[in-house]
């Protein structure tokens, strides 16, 4: 076991991108852009992508499992792409209810059930990440809300639409754009996204052209979300170093002369130095003086105030 200190950068090797959009815009073709990738086709629609690669159709939820308990057979691919993710987990559900059948109902789960499908979600995708794996999921969109409100998010299963957002490291929804296929990672108010690197909306080269697209942002959502771990552990350690020298702060002077200094610290920083001073003078019974704009001790405001009595 190793505890990773959080001054400590975590390095993000194999990413989980989540991709959603419209029937028919390209999403399996995109899906064979990643890098050396096997898709499961779970909604038996692999035939009518372009660029088609190495496929496994999905009959029941043992072919699945029978995949990830032979990691040589899994040992060619770089990207695991599945394909749709709605409809992997319709077939979990389906053999978590045939192997307890108090865990659902009508084809339903139950609470307990729905319990049981976000951790077997989790720990298959964990798994495919620990053989070297990285994942791309797949899923149609679904619309909700009336005419003049109206919205897109992944069409996904219940309790569990969390759980995959959680696990998901970036969120694109590809949609048309005039004659444009477009794919968007950015959040609005239309649709949800996870974008750490940053992009721009792509407009998504035709079918011919894009046969390394999503090997590209896969790599560069790598690399950024490795630089995004870096960057908090470096604030972190200054956090770390601003918190041993407050504790070090005894008098109003120094408090309030550490204020001043941490004005120039950047946004990220800034409040959370701010609370640590705060928190110091709280401790060291400082009051704050609006006339002065700074912190006294309690003798110094009693003696103002009976001097302005007086």
């Amino acid at each position: 076991m190793r505890i990773i200190k959080a001054t400590d950068a975590i390095e993000v090797t194999h990413p989980v991108f989540m991709i959603f959009g419209q029937p028919g815009i390209g999403k399996s073709s995109l899906g064979y852009s990643a890098k050396d990738p096997l898709t499961l086709d779970f909604d038996r629609g692999a035939h009518r992508a372009a660029n088609r690669r190495d496929t496994l159709q999905i009959e029941t939820w043992g072919d699945v499992t029978e995949l990830t308990d032979r990691p040589a057979v899994l040992e060619p691919y770089s990207t695991i792409v599945v394909d749709t993710v709605g409809r992997c987990l319709d077939l979990m559900v389906t053999d978590i209810i045939a192997s307890n059948p108090k865990l659902g109902r009508d084809g339903n789960l139950s609470l307990q059930g729905y319990g049981v499908l976000k951790s077997r979600f989790r720990l298959w995708i964990a798994a495919l990440r620990t053989l070297g794996k990285d994942v791309v999921l797949l899923a149609h969109d679904k619309e909700e809300g009336d005419a003049d409100n109206k919205s897109v998010r992944p069409d996904i299963t219940g309790g569990s639409y969390a759980e995959v957002m959680k696990i998901s490291d970036c969120v694109g929804y590809a949609y048309m754009a005039g004659k444009n296929r477009v794919l968007d990672f950015n959040p609005t108010d239309r649709w949800i996204g996870k974008n750490p690197a940053n992009w721009a909306p792509f407009v998504i080269p035709p079918i011919p052209k894009a046969k390394t697209f999503l090997a590209e942002r896969i790599d560069e959502a790598r690399a950024a979300l490795g630089k995004l771990s870096e960057d908090s552990s470096k604030a972190t350690e200054v956090v770390e170093q601003w918190r041993h020298a407050i504790d070090a702060l005894t008098t109003t002077e120094e408090v309030n002369k550490a204020i001043e200094e941490a004005k120039a610290l950047p946004p990220v920083l800034a409040p959370q130095v701010k609370r640590l001073l705060m928190d110091r003078a709280k401790l060291l019974q400082f009051r704050w003086d609006p006339k002065q704009k700074g912190f006294v001790d309690a003798g110094q405001l009693a003696d103002q105030a009976a001097g302005s009595a007086a």
